[in-house]
Protein backbone atom coordinates (compact mmCIF):
# COMPACT_ATOMS: atom_id res chain seq x y z
CA UNK A 1 0.00 0.00 0.00
CA UNK A 2 1.19 3.51 -0.52
CA UNK A 3 -0.07 4.52 2.65
CA UNK A 4 0.11 3.72 6.55
CA UNK A 5 -1.47 4.09 9.46
CA UNK A 6 0.44 6.65 11.40
CA UNK A 7 -0.71 5.31 14.63
CA UNK A 8 -3.00 2.67 16.14
CA UNK A 9 -6.10 3.14 14.14
CA UNK A 10 -9.42 4.18 14.99
CA UNK A 11 -12.87 3.02 13.70
CA UNK A 12 -15.99 5.41 14.59
CA UNK A 13 -19.41 5.32 12.68
CA UNK A 14 -20.72 8.80 12.66
CA UNK A 15 -24.92 8.97 10.82
CA UNK A 16 -24.38 7.22 7.55
CA UNK A 17 -20.44 7.99 7.55
CA UNK A 18 -17.76 4.81 8.87
CA UNK A 19 -14.13 6.76 9.16
CA UNK A 20 -10.96 5.14 9.80
CA UNK A 21 -7.85 7.47 10.64
CA UNK A 22 -5.19 8.31 11.01
CA UNK A 23 -3.93 7.39 7.39
CA UNK A 24 -0.75 8.95 6.67
CA UNK A 25 0.32 8.79 2.60
CA UNK A 26 -1.69 8.10 -0.39
CA UNK A 27 -4.55 6.47 -1.94
CA UNK A 28 -3.67 3.00 -2.32
CA UNK A 29 -3.18 1.92 -5.75
CA UNK A 30 -6.39 -0.33 -5.81
CA UNK A 31 -8.07 2.30 -4.38
CA UNK A 32 -9.91 3.07 -0.92
CA UNK A 33 -11.40 -0.15 -0.28
CA UNK A 34 -7.55 -1.99 -0.09
CA UNK A 35 -7.16 -0.28 3.06
CA UNK A 36 -10.66 0.17 4.56
CA UNK A 37 -14.03 -2.02 4.01
CA UNK A 38 -17.45 -2.31 5.76
CA UNK A 39 -19.36 -5.50 5.59
CA UNK A 40 -22.64 -6.94 6.30
CA UNK A 41 -22.47 -9.87 8.80
CA UNK A 42 -19.34 -11.97 9.77
CA UNK A 43 -19.35 -14.18 6.45
CA UNK A 44 -15.81 -13.70 5.07
CA UNK A 45 -17.41 -14.53 1.63
CA UNK A 46 -19.73 -12.12 1.40
CA UNK A 47 -18.74 -8.62 -0.80
CA UNK A 48 -18.65 -5.28 1.02
CA UNK A 49 -20.85 -2.86 1.32
CA UNK A 50 -21.66 -0.63 -1.88
CA UNK A 51 -20.67 3.13 -1.28
CA UNK A 52 -18.44 5.89 -1.82
CA UNK A 53 -14.96 6.79 -0.23
CA UNK A 54 -13.41 10.19 0.54
CA UNK A 55 -10.50 11.71 2.22
CA UNK A 56 -10.75 14.01 5.32
CA UNK A 57 -7.63 15.25 6.87
CA UNK A 58 -6.12 11.70 8.01
CA UNK A 59 -9.50 9.90 8.08
CA UNK A 60 -10.84 7.83 5.17
CA UNK A 61 -14.72 7.99 5.15
CA UNK A 62 -16.87 5.80 3.65
CA UNK A 63 -20.57 6.36 2.73
CA UNK A 64 -22.89 3.29 1.87
CA UNK A 65 -25.30 3.68 -1.46
CA UNK A 66 -27.91 2.17 0.87
CA UNK A 67 -28.55 2.65 4.90
CA UNK A 68 -28.45 -0.91 6.17
CA UNK A 69 -31.23 -1.14 8.94
CA UNK A 70 -30.68 -1.07 12.52
CA UNK A 71 -30.75 -4.50 12.90
CA UNK A 72 -28.49 -5.44 10.73
CA UNK A 73 -24.81 -6.45 12.38
CA UNK A 74 -21.85 -4.31 10.53
CA UNK A 75 -18.00 -5.43 10.42
CA UNK A 76 -15.73 -2.51 9.54
CA UNK A 77 -12.16 -3.90 8.67
CA UNK A 78 -9.26 -2.46 8.40
CA UNK A 79 -6.08 -3.48 6.70
CA UNK A 80 -2.62 -2.16 7.43
CA UNK A 81 0.14 -2.91 5.24
CA UNK A 82 1.70 -5.59 7.38
CA UNK A 83 0.11 -7.31 10.15
CA UNK A 84 -3.64 -8.47 11.06
CA UNK A 85 -6.40 -6.58 10.27
CA UNK A 86 -8.39 -4.44 12.30
CA UNK A 87 -12.16 -5.54 12.91
CA UNK A 88 -15.08 -3.47 14.66
CA UNK A 89 -18.79 -3.95 14.85
CA UNK A 90 -21.72 -1.96 14.63
CA UNK A 91 -25.60 -2.19 14.26
CA UNK A 92 -27.27 -5.39 15.05
CA UNK A 93 -29.62 -3.17 17.39
CA UNK A 94 -32.90 -4.91 17.38
CA UNK A 95 -36.18 -3.25 15.28
CA UNK A 96 -38.03 -1.07 17.48
CA UNK A 97 -41.18 -2.58 18.79
CA UNK A 98 -44.03 -1.13 17.18
CA UNK A 99 -47.85 -1.77 17.81
CA UNK A 100 -49.52 -4.34 15.84
CA UNK A 101 -51.45 -2.93 13.19
CA UNK A 102 -52.52 -5.36 10.46
CA UNK A 103 -56.19 -6.84 11.29
CA UNK A 104 -58.53 -8.64 9.51
CA UNK A 105 -60.67 -6.32 6.96
CA UNK A 106 -63.59 -9.05 6.06
CA UNK A 107 -64.36 -12.33 6.18
CA UNK A 108 -66.97 -13.12 3.16
CA UNK A 109 -69.81 -14.19 2.75
CA UNK A 110 -70.44 -11.31 5.20
CA UNK A 111 -74.26 -12.21 5.90
CA UNK A 112 -74.75 -13.47 9.53
CA UNK A 113 -76.40 -16.35 7.81
CA UNK A 114 -74.26 -19.47 6.13
CA UNK A 115 -75.61 -22.27 4.05
CA UNK A 116 -75.12 -25.46 5.43
CA UNK A 117 -73.71 -26.30 2.32
CA UNK A 118 -71.03 -23.35 1.64
CA UNK A 119 -68.22 -23.80 0.29
CA UNK A 120 -65.71 -21.64 1.11
CA UNK A 121 -65.11 -18.23 2.22
CA UNK A 122 -62.80 -15.40 2.16
CA UNK A 123 -60.57 -13.78 4.75
CA UNK A 124 -59.10 -10.45 3.91
CA UNK A 125 -56.01 -8.58 5.73
CA UNK A 126 -54.76 -5.06 6.52
CA UNK A 127 -51.63 -6.22 5.51
CA UNK A 128 -49.74 -9.32 3.73
CA UNK A 129 -49.51 -12.05 6.72
CA UNK A 130 -47.32 -15.09 7.27
CA UNK A 131 -48.03 -18.03 4.57
CA UNK A 132 -47.96 -21.75 5.82
CA UNK A 133 -49.42 -21.14 9.10
CA UNK A 134 -52.75 -20.33 8.57
CA UNK A 135 -54.58 -23.83 10.14
CA UNK A 136 -52.70 -22.80 13.24
CA UNK A 137 -54.78 -19.58 14.40
CA UNK A 138 -58.36 -20.38 11.99
CA UNK A 139 -60.42 -22.43 13.58
CA UNK A 140 -64.58 -22.96 14.00
CA UNK A 141 -66.29 -23.24 16.98
CA UNK A 142 -69.50 -24.84 18.07
CA UNK A 143 -72.14 -23.13 20.23
CA UNK A 144 -70.63 -24.27 23.69
CA UNK A 145 -67.15 -22.92 22.24
CA UNK A 146 -65.80 -25.99 21.25
CA UNK A 147 -63.40 -26.29 17.84
CA UNK A 148 -65.28 -28.23 15.46
CA UNK A 149 -62.60 -30.64 14.02
CA UNK A 150 -62.12 -31.98 10.21
CA UNK A 151 -63.94 -29.11 8.61
CA UNK A 152 -61.32 -27.51 6.26
CA UNK A 153 -59.25 -28.41 3.29
CA UNK A 154 -55.37 -28.05 5.24
CA UNK A 155 -53.44 -27.94 2.27
CA UNK A 156 -49.93 -27.01 2.96
CA UNK A 157 -50.33 -24.93 -0.32
CA UNK A 158 -52.36 -22.33 1.21
CA UNK A 159 -54.62 -20.49 -1.12
CA UNK A 160 -53.09 -16.69 -1.08
CA UNK A 161 -53.59 -13.85 -3.71
CA UNK A 162 -50.40 -12.74 -5.11
CA UNK A 163 -50.45 -10.30 -2.44
CA UNK A 164 -50.41 -12.37 0.79
CA UNK A 165 -53.40 -10.60 2.12
CA UNK A 166 -56.85 -12.50 0.86
CA UNK A 167 -56.64 -16.26 2.46
CA UNK A 168 -59.24 -18.55 0.38
CA UNK A 169 -60.37 -21.34 2.85
CA UNK A 170 -61.99 -24.18 1.93
CA UNK A 171 -64.55 -26.51 3.61
CA UNK A 172 -64.66 -30.49 2.94
CA UNK A 173 -66.37 -30.93 -0.39
CA UNK A 174 -66.00 -34.87 0.07
CA UNK A 175 -68.26 -33.96 3.51
CA UNK A 176 -70.47 -31.46 1.43
CA UNK A 177 -71.43 -33.77 -1.50
CA UNK A 178 -74.22 -36.60 -0.55
CA UNK A 179 -73.24 -40.17 -1.54
CA UNK A 180 -69.46 -39.67 -1.09
CA UNK A 181 -67.87 -41.78 1.93
CA UNK A 182 -66.79 -39.21 4.04
CA UNK A 183 -70.21 -37.30 3.74
CA UNK A 184 -72.51 -40.69 4.73
CA UNK A 185 -69.43 -41.18 8.20
CA UNK A 186 -68.97 -38.00 9.02
CA UNK A 187 -72.02 -36.20 7.74
CA UNK A 188 -71.84 -32.50 6.41
CA UNK A 189 -69.83 -29.75 8.44
CA UNK A 190 -72.47 -27.87 9.62
CA UNK A 191 -75.90 -29.00 10.59
CA UNK A 192 -78.99 -26.45 9.78
CA UNK A 193 -79.63 -24.67 13.05
CA UNK A 194 -76.02 -24.37 14.36
CA UNK A 195 -74.34 -21.48 15.71
CA UNK A 196 -70.98 -21.32 14.95
CA UNK A 197 -68.14 -19.00 15.29
CA UNK A 198 -65.35 -18.22 12.90
CA UNK A 199 -62.04 -17.07 15.07
CA UNK A 200 -59.23 -15.80 14.36
CA UNK A 201 -55.98 -16.11 16.73
CA UNK A 202 -54.43 -12.51 17.25
CA UNK A 203 -50.91 -14.29 17.69
CA UNK A 204 -51.14 -14.44 13.68
CA UNK A 205 -48.05 -12.56 12.59
CA UNK A 206 -47.91 -10.41 9.32
CA UNK A 207 -45.14 -10.52 6.99
CA UNK A 208 -43.07 -7.85 9.05
CA UNK A 209 -43.33 -10.23 12.00
CA UNK A 210 -46.13 -8.21 13.97
CA UNK A 211 -48.96 -9.87 15.50
CA UNK A 212 -52.44 -8.82 14.82
CA UNK A 213 -53.41 -6.04 16.23
CA UNK A 214 -56.33 -8.20 17.76
CA UNK A 215 -58.18 -11.45 17.31
CA UNK A 216 -61.20 -11.62 15.10
CA UNK A 217 -64.65 -13.68 15.52
CA UNK A 218 -67.59 -14.11 13.40
CA UNK A 219 -70.92 -16.40 14.52
CA UNK A 220 -73.07 -17.42 12.06
CA UNK A 221 -76.45 -19.18 11.58
CA UNK A 222 -76.47 -22.08 9.57
CA UNK A 223 -79.77 -22.65 7.16
CA UNK A 224 -81.22 -24.71 4.97
CA UNK A 225 -78.55 -25.81 2.21
CA UNK A 226 -78.59 -24.09 -1.65
CA UNK A 227 -78.59 -27.11 -4.06
CA UNK A 228 -80.24 -25.39 -6.99
CA UNK A 229 -78.18 -23.63 -10.17
CA UNK A 230 -78.16 -20.09 -10.72
CA UNK A 231 -81.08 -18.98 -12.46
CA UNK A 232 -80.62 -15.43 -14.55
CA UNK A 233 -84.42 -15.72 -14.90
CA UNK A 234 -84.17 -14.66 -10.93
CA UNK A 235 -81.97 -11.84 -11.24
CA UNK A 236 -83.33 -8.37 -11.40
CA UNK A 237 -81.33 -5.98 -13.41
CA UNK A 238 -82.19 -1.87 -12.77
CA UNK A 239 -80.63 -0.25 -15.86
CA UNK A 240 -78.85 3.35 -15.20
CA UNK A 241 -81.03 6.04 -14.94
CA UNK A 242 -78.74 8.69 -15.31
CA UNK A 243 -75.18 9.24 -16.93
CA UNK A 244 -73.27 8.82 -14.12
CA UNK A 245 -75.74 6.39 -12.49
CA UNK A 246 -74.70 2.66 -12.01
CA UNK A 247 -75.82 -0.62 -13.37
CA UNK A 248 -76.89 -2.57 -10.20
CA UNK A 249 -78.16 -6.90 -11.07
CA UNK A 250 -79.77 -7.95 -7.48
CA UNK A 251 -79.43 -11.81 -6.82
CA UNK A 252 -81.59 -14.54 -4.68
CA UNK A 253 -78.62 -15.32 -2.92
CA UNK A 254 -75.30 -14.32 -2.17
CA UNK A 255 -72.58 -15.10 -5.19
CA UNK A 256 -68.87 -15.84 -3.98
CA UNK A 257 -66.97 -12.79 -3.56
CA UNK A 258 -63.79 -13.19 -5.74
CA UNK A 259 -65.54 -14.73 -8.72
CA UNK A 260 -67.95 -12.66 -9.06
CA UNK A 261 -66.79 -9.91 -10.23
CA UNK A 262 -64.25 -11.22 -12.79
CA UNK A 263 -66.97 -13.21 -13.93
CA UNK A 264 -70.02 -10.66 -14.83
CA UNK A 265 -68.80 -7.42 -17.04
CA UNK A 266 -70.85 -5.43 -19.26
CA UNK A 267 -70.68 -4.98 -23.31
CA UNK A 268 -71.83 -2.37 -26.35
CA UNK A 269 -71.92 -3.62 -29.77
CA UNK A 270 -69.52 -6.98 -28.71
CA UNK A 271 -66.81 -4.60 -26.67
CA UNK A 272 -65.81 -4.67 -22.99
CA UNK A 273 -67.28 -1.71 -21.29
CA UNK A 274 -64.01 -0.19 -18.68
CA UNK A 275 -65.47 0.51 -15.56
CA UNK A 276 -65.32 -1.12 -11.27
CA UNK A 277 -67.53 -3.44 -10.50
CA UNK A 278 -68.17 -4.49 -6.86
CA UNK A 279 -70.74 -6.91 -4.36
CA UNK A 280 -72.71 -5.47 -2.14
CA UNK A 281 -75.75 -6.00 0.30
CA UNK A 282 -74.19 -9.35 1.45
CA UNK A 283 -72.78 -10.13 -2.28
CA UNK A 284 -76.06 -10.13 -3.30
CA UNK A 285 -76.12 -7.08 -5.29
CA UNK A 286 -73.63 -6.37 -8.30
CA UNK A 287 -72.93 -3.19 -8.71
CA UNK A 288 -71.15 -1.63 -11.94
CA UNK A 289 -70.19 2.06 -12.54
CA UNK A 290 -68.47 2.82 -15.78
CA UNK A 291 -65.47 4.75 -16.04
CA UNK A 292 -67.11 7.36 -18.55
CA UNK A 293 -70.45 8.33 -18.71
CA UNK A 294 -73.08 6.11 -20.42
CA UNK A 295 -74.22 6.29 -24.07
CA UNK A 296 -77.22 5.57 -25.06
CA UNK A 297 -77.45 1.60 -26.64
CA UNK A 298 -78.22 -1.89 -26.16
CA UNK A 299 -76.13 -3.16 -23.83
CA UNK A 300 -75.28 -6.74 -22.21
CA UNK A 301 -74.51 -8.39 -18.80
CA UNK A 302 -72.61 -11.06 -19.49
CA UNK A 303 -72.01 -13.68 -17.07
CA UNK A 304 -68.99 -16.12 -17.22
CA UNK A 305 -69.86 -19.95 -16.64
CA UNK A 306 -67.37 -19.77 -13.74
CA UNK A 307 -69.70 -17.73 -11.90
CA UNK A 308 -70.77 -18.98 -8.50
CA UNK A 309 -72.97 -18.91 -5.62
CA UNK A 310 -71.40 -19.52 -2.02
CA UNK A 311 -72.47 -23.17 -2.02
CA UNK A 312 -70.50 -23.60 -5.67
CA UNK A 313 -73.73 -23.53 -7.89
CA UNK A 314 -73.24 -22.31 -11.31
CA UNK A 315 -75.74 -21.46 -14.14
CA UNK A 316 -77.54 -24.85 -15.07
CA UNK A 317 -75.09 -26.78 -12.98
CA UNK A 318 -75.79 -27.40 -9.17
CA UNK A 319 -72.23 -28.28 -6.73
CA UNK A 320 -73.81 -31.01 -5.41
CA UNK A 321 -76.20 -33.70 -7.35
CA UNK A 322 -78.31 -36.59 -5.99
CA UNK A 323 -77.48 -39.09 -8.94
CA UNK A 324 -79.81 -41.48 -7.42
CA UNK A 325 -82.37 -39.01 -8.82
CA UNK A 326 -84.36 -38.92 -11.63
CA UNK A 327 -82.02 -36.47 -14.18
CA UNK A 328 -79.28 -36.74 -11.74
CA UNK A 329 -76.38 -36.94 -14.40
CA UNK A 330 -73.82 -33.95 -13.74
CA UNK A 331 -74.82 -30.89 -16.53
CA UNK A 332 -72.03 -28.44 -17.72
CA UNK A 333 -72.16 -25.18 -16.71
CA UNK A 334 -72.99 -22.45 -19.10
CA UNK A 335 -72.86 -18.46 -19.04
CA UNK A 336 -75.04 -15.97 -19.62
CA UNK A 337 -76.16 -12.86 -21.40
CA UNK A 338 -79.02 -10.24 -19.89
CA UNK A 339 -79.90 -7.37 -22.27
CA UNK A 340 -80.64 -3.51 -20.76
CA UNK A 341 -81.06 -0.44 -22.81
CA UNK A 342 -79.67 2.70 -22.33
CA UNK A 343 -82.21 5.34 -23.23
CA UNK A 344 -81.79 8.62 -25.11
CA UNK A 345 -81.57 11.13 -23.27
CA UNK A 346 -80.65 10.03 -20.12
CA UNK A 347 -81.26 12.05 -17.08
CA UNK A 348 -78.69 15.08 -16.36
CA UNK A 349 -77.48 15.23 -19.65
CA UNK A 350 -79.19 19.12 -20.46
CA UNK A 351 -82.67 17.74 -20.72
CA UNK A 352 -84.60 20.58 -21.43
CA UNK A 353 -81.63 23.05 -22.37
CA UNK A 354 -81.17 25.53 -25.04
CA UNK A 355 -79.14 24.84 -27.89
CA UNK A 356 -75.81 26.92 -27.37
Amino acid sequence: MSGVWASAPRITRSGPDFRAEPWAGTEPTGGWREAFEVFAGDNPTSPGLLGSYRREGEAIVFTPRFTPAPSVRLRAVLRPPSGEPAIAWFGGVPRPERAPSARVLSVTPSADVWPENILRFYVTFSAPMRIGVAWDHIRMLDAAGRPMGGMFVEIDQELWDPEGRRLTVLFDPGRIKRGLVDNINEGPPFQVGERCTLQIEHFWRDSANDLLAQPFEKTVTISAPLREGLDPADWRLTPPTASNSPLTVDFPRPLDAALAVRALSVELAGRDVAGTAQLEASETRFVFRPDAPWTPGDYRLIADPVLEDIAGNRIGRPFDIDRRAPGGAEAAARGAEVGFSVPYPLAGEGVGEADG
